[in-house]
C-alpha cells in the first residue's frame, strides 16, 4: 500500500488528528483520579507516535543504514546465541 515517508506522513496525520479529536475529550483535570491518569497515559503514548514518525521523517539515509546494519547484526548474534544453547542443551541429553 505505502511504502517509506509516505506511510510516516500518514500515520503522523492519524495520529495528530487522534490527539486533535481526543484532546477535549480527555479528562486531564480531575485530581489524580482513574480518567485522568488514563488521559495522561493516552496522551503521553500518542505523542510517542508522533515523535516517533517525526524522527522518521526527518532521519538521514546513513542513519537508516546504519541501524538497519545494527539490527542485522543483533539478529544475526542472537541466532548464534541460540544456535550454541541448542546444541549445548543436545550434549548434555547425549
Amino acid at each position: 500500500m505505502f511504502s517509506g515517508k509516505a506511510r510516516h506522513v500518514l500515520y503522523l496525520l492519524i495520529a495528530l488528528a487522534m490527539l486533535v479529536y481526543a484532546l477535549p475529550r480527555l479528562e486531564l483535570s480531575a485530581p489524580w483520579s482513574l480518567m485522568s491518569v488514563f488521559g495522561l497515559v493516552w496522551l503521553l503514548f500518542a505523542s510517542l507516535i508522533v515523535i516517533a514518525n517525526v524522527n522518521a521523517l526527518v532521519m538521514s539515509e546513513e542513519k537508516r543504514k546504519e541501524l538497519a546494519r545494527i539490527k542485522r547484526a543483533k539478529a544475526q548474534l542472537w541466532e548464534q546465541k541460540l544456535l550454541q544453547k541448542a546444541n549445548s542443551s543436545r550434549r548434555a541429553r547425549g
